[in-house]
């Protein structure tokens, strides 16, 4: 069956298994997150995956190295690399509703599902005395520089400028998603749950659907159930909802927008 190697964190692809910034240009090269190569082979070294590359011979030369915790490995269907992936998880991310937002709370999904990953990694607010919830910070944050909460790349600037690092892609598959999240590291992704379009976080998965954290309430086919501030303000927390409606309402045919998000 064929091997093919997932890049799940941007990293290099280099000849020596070292520090990349230690090797000259022409000695190694960047691969993105979400980017897939056919393989001949792979062995673990120490904390680094020697491959060969699909046509290239099992010499020396040939051997290429990937950091082992940025990459997945695949033999046909199943994962070899990391060895398993579990039967399902369900990461401990906090959640946050955008419906007590002080700004704009029915609009806010995007930066209210920022924040509950910020937050999962242990970003602090900047501005706790001024804003009472980090999603009112941060919706703040992207009007004052000028970046739009509908565009996907301004929201991983947010991030990017909050510490962390944000892969964003905009043809991800459901296991890439999958593979990520074993990595204990959630993923935001972009849907039409509403007609405007809304944004939610898949914080786990199970073998029939996905662990999600969203942030207006529990989606139905009827519409949403939505977060009460005066009562009930997590109705869409730790809810299942299942790979065909992920792929029904967040998967075009480029694939799914998804905001893999790890630490620098």
């Amino acid at each position: 069956m064929a091997l093919t190697l997932t890049v799940t964190t941007t990293t290099a692809l280099k000849r020596k298994p070292i520090n990349a910034g230690e090797l000259p240009e022409g000695q190694k090269r960047t691969l993105t997150a979400g980017k897939e190569l056919v393989l001949e082979s792979f062995e673990p070294i120490r904390n680094h995956i020697r491959v060969v590359l699909k046509g290239d011979s099992t010499t020396e030369d040939n051997f290429w190295y990937a950091f082992g915790d940025h990459v997945t490995i695949r033999e046909g269907d199943r994962q070899v690399h990391p060895n398993t992936m579990p039967d399902s998880i369900t990461l401990n991310v906090p959640y946050r509703s955008q419906r007590n937002n002080e700004i704009n709370p029915d609009g806010a999904c995007n930066v209210t599902s920022l924040a509950m990953v910020l937050q999962y990694f242990g970003v602090e607010q900047r501005q706790a005395a001024s804003y009472a919830q980090f999603e009112d910070e941060l919706y703040d944050y992207a009007e004052t520089n000028g970046l739009s909460r509908h565009d996907p790349h301004d929201l991983a600037v947010i991030v990017e400028d909050y510490g962390l690092r944000d892969d964003f892609r905009s043809d991800s598959t459901l296991e890439q998603i999958k593979a990520w999240i074993a990595l204990r590291r959630p993923v935001v992704v972009h849907g039409y749950f509403t007609n405007f379009g809304h944004i939610i976080t898949l914080i786990g998965y199970d073998e029939s659907g996905f662990i999600v954290h969203d942030p207006y309430g529990e989606w139905n086919d009827w519409g949403y159930d939505l977060n009460d501030p005066e009562g009930d303000n997590t109705k869409g927390k730790a809810k299942h909802y299942s790979y065909d409606l992920i792929d029904r309402l967040c998967v075009d045919e480029g694939g799914c927008w998804s905001h893999f998000i790890s630490k620098r």
